[in-house]
């Protein structure tokens, strides 16, 4: 097998025959011939209604959709009113960005909590099943997520309820399916507050819908098991690691759907299991034969040792092996399951911070929200490297998926690209005393780790988030919180459990290492004489824990549409509608340097955030139910500023960056030009001019003060000379002075 083959296969995470191109209708569904599983995506032929309805229902008149989706995209981001469409170019999207003014839209709906659809829906799909799968074959159905409680029916009769909107779930259709024949496939998905669930409060939308991919799996009657809480019933535990040698660990969990037999009588079981390197060549093999008694699942332990090991270094060599685990009955191959290896190990000292592979790596996080603007959480895959792709470009080494576990499909970009992660359960702000709401909790800890728990990516669990903000709702958690605690360290005790707080409180010591939310210049009240004093936040919360922290969040919000000239005093109050984008890069750049100045009570810090995000709970910066404290706008087709501070902060290839751009009217006939650059030395001209050459600072930056411009444009151009060679890296602007 070609190493090409074997590294597209791990993309896959399974051997699959996809029968989607070009096979649209009811009858793309055909048996798997010689193929041993078959992963069929059900994306199109979709119905569906944004209302309640009875299973007894005809659903003629529906509409048609494609999965994934969410009945959230538009409401989610402006009200129940319609807005216009982001203009094309972007001198018209500046101009809807200081001109637009919603009004306060109109509750139509009982169902429109918070100005957006929270309720009842359903979605339904028919599914042609060949007569030849009955007896032979069995069929399962795995929905990725389903935002937030869905019940799902095959020919009326229910399957089961999932509970918990970001994780995935999995049933078998064997039994239920009529052969040879149409089958009809409903799930009602509903996203309506519930006290019993998490989130029960959060700073962001709660789309609903079938927001990520819904796939038929069909296997032999000895298969894998996609039961096991929807992973990929593969497990991969790195128990040692050194120069020398990894031992690899690898339990598989197969499932015997063999029913007819003696009592007591078993399938003999061969696990063929196989580790290849990048370039596909075999480097470690075992094979384990076993017994699994009828209609019983069972899992077996392999124990592969690699030679020489390289290792998964993050951004700076994220190499991933391949394990293959082959499943054969009397010599018959009847499954397979392919699964990217990762070899690393992570961990926080007192004494160095945070190691990867036991040295110091830098943690240069953001966070992230799985939503885009005009498709809310129904991304593609190309919207996921989409994002990774702006991640790379600005030396982003980590990042918190906030406040829940993201795609699969992310991780899989995580793992290839070597992004440290962060994923979390979504006990935000609010907390219940109510048994449901506890055993809701851990069953979405267990899904959570069991799905994610092969991606060497995946670098911390997270616990909560700043929770304690509600006394009135604030129930005594500890020992809730302690028992998940333990629950991940018996599945998993090789990774790192934290936390994100902005206050202190016993929980903060339940986590392994706690990190806080903390937001100078913004939300904390601003003094004159030193506007972003985070070492003063840092120092507290260093002394309330008694070692090292992370900062999970910082930042402030800015719109590109809103500038002053000069450097800005004073942050105009967060919920008003002006957002300088000059205030939020002034913020960063205090927030930076104060993190460099302090690395030894820190483990690693995460901007908040990556991307501007809708919540429907805001009213600020002039653009409604948007969060604007993104690097990169909704849309991505904006980088802010700040971006580009970070980007001569945490990359080494040549840039420079003129900075307050956008503002393009000016009023004062001298002011300051600041630039990002990572280069040795910068040089300016203004209208052809040289104005002179300069070294950035220790936080790439170069300020010429009181440069002079003339009424009209003036062309604004900064150009920076690579180290290595006399290549030279060039950015410029206009700025019209008002006469």
């Amino acid at each position: 097998m070609t190493g090409s083959l074997i590294r597209l296969l791990s993309l896959a995470c399974v051997v699959v025959t996809s029968l989607a191109a070009g096979l649209t209708g009811q009858d793309a569904l055909a048996a798997p011939g010689a193929t041993v599983r078959l992963v069929q995506p059900l994306t199109a032929d979709w119905r569906f209604i944004r209302q309640n309805a009875d299973i007894a229902d005809s659903s003629s008149g529906w509409g048609s959709i494609t999965v994934p989706h969410t009945w959230n995209a538009q409401d989610g981001q402006s009200g129940p009113t319609d807005i216009s469409p982001i203009p094309e170019s972007p001198e018209e999207a500046l101009r809807a960005f200081r001109e637009r003014t919603y009004g306060l839209p109109k509750q139509l709906d009982p169902h429109l909590k918070n100005n957006y659809y929270r309720g009842a829906c359903w979605y339904e799909r028919t599914l042609a099943i060949p007569a030849d799968w009955k007896g032979t074959k069995r069929v399962f159905l795995r929905v990725g997520a389903a935002s937030t409680v869905a019940r799902t029916y095959v020919n009326k009769k229910l399957l089961g309820e999932h509970r918990g909107g970001f994780t995935a779930f999995a049933y078998e259709l064997t039994d239920y399916l009529n052969y040879g024949e149409a089958n009809e496939l409903r799930i009602q998905v509903d996203n309506t507050h519930r006290e019993d669930l998490p989130p029960l409060k959060g700073d962001f939308n709660l789309f609903g819908g079938l927001y990520r991919q819904v796939e038929l799996i069909v296997t032999d009657r000895v298969c894998v098991s996609p039961l096991d809480y929807a992973s990929p019933g593969v497990y991969l535990t790195t128990t040692a690691l050194d120069d020398q040698a990894a031992t690899v660990a690898v339990r598989t969990v197969v499932s015997n759907g063999n029913r007819h037999g003696k009592k007591g009588e078993s399938t003999p079981v061969t696990l063929k299991t196989e580790i290849t390197d990048a370039a596909g060549l075999s480097v470690a093999q075992s094979t384990e034969t076993f017994a699994v008694p009828l209609s019983r699942t069972e899992s077996v332990t392999q124990t592969l040792t690699i030679a020489s090991p390289r290792r998964w270094q993050g951004r700076k060599d994220p190499y991933l092996y391949t394990v293959t685990v082959n499943v054969h009955v009397k010599g018959r191959q009847v499954d397979q399951m392919v699964q990217s290896l990762g070899l690393r190990t992570a961990a926080i000292t007192e004494e160095q911070g945070f190691l990867l592979n036991g040295k110091p790596y830098p943690v240069y996080g953001v966070n992230r929200h799985q939503d885009k603007r005009n498709q809310g959480w129904a991304l593609s895959v190309a919207d996921e490297e989409l994002d990774a792709s702006f991640m790379r470009e600005m030396g982003v080494t980590a990042v918190r998926n906030a406040h829940y576990p993201q795609s699969e499909s992310w991780h899989r970009i995580t793992d290839r690209e070597g992004f440290l992660v962060w994923d979390e359960i979504s006990l935000v702000d609010e907390l219940r005393a109510a048994r449901e709401f506890w055993a809701n909790s851990e069953n979405y800890l267990r899904e959570m780790v069991h799905q994610l728990y092969n991606h060497p990516s995946v670098i911390w669990w997270g616990m909560f988030n700043e929770i304690g903000n509600s006394p009135a709702f604030l129930p005594p958690s500890d020992p809730e919180l302690v028992r998940l605690h333990a629950i991940i360290r018996e599945l998993d005790p090789r990774r790192i459990v934290v936390g994100a707080s902005d206050r202190a409180g016993s929980f903060n010591k339940i986590p392994d290492h706690i990190a806080y939310n903390m937001y100078p210049g913004w939300y904390a009240k601003v003094d004159p004489a030193n506007p972003v004093d985070l070492k003063a936040i840092l120092d507290k919360r260093y002394e309330e824990v008694g070692k090292r922290v992370g900062i999970s969040e910082y930042g402030a919000g800015g719109n590109i549409a809103h500038h002053e000239e000069g450097v800005p005093n004073k942050p105009s109050p967060t919920s008003a509608p002006f957002h300088s984008e000059e205030w939020q890069t002034f913020v960063h750049e205090k927030d930076w340097a104060q993190i460099k100045a302090n690395p030894k009570q820190l483990w690693g810090t995460f901007v908040w955030l990556m991307f501007d995000f809708a919540v429907t709970g805001r009213d600020e910066g002039n653009i409604r139910f948007l969060n604007d404290k993104g690097l990169v706008t909704h849309d991505r087709r904006f980088r802010k500023d700040a971006f580009f501070f970070y980007k001569a902060n945490w990359t080494t290839e040549p840039m420079v960056y003129l900075t307050s751009r956008r503002a393009t009217l000016r009023t004062r006939a001298t002011t300051d030009i600041k630039v990002f650059s990572n280069c040795p030395e910068v040089e300016l001209k203004v209208n052809g001019k040289v104005i002179g050459k300069s070294k950035p600072d220790t936080h790439a930056t170069v300020i010429w003060p009181a440069v002079a411009l003339k009424p009209g444009d003036n062309r604004i151009e900064v150009t920076g000379l690579a180290a290595a060679s006399s290549a030279t890296v060039t950015d410029s602007c206009v700025w019209n002075l008002q006469k």
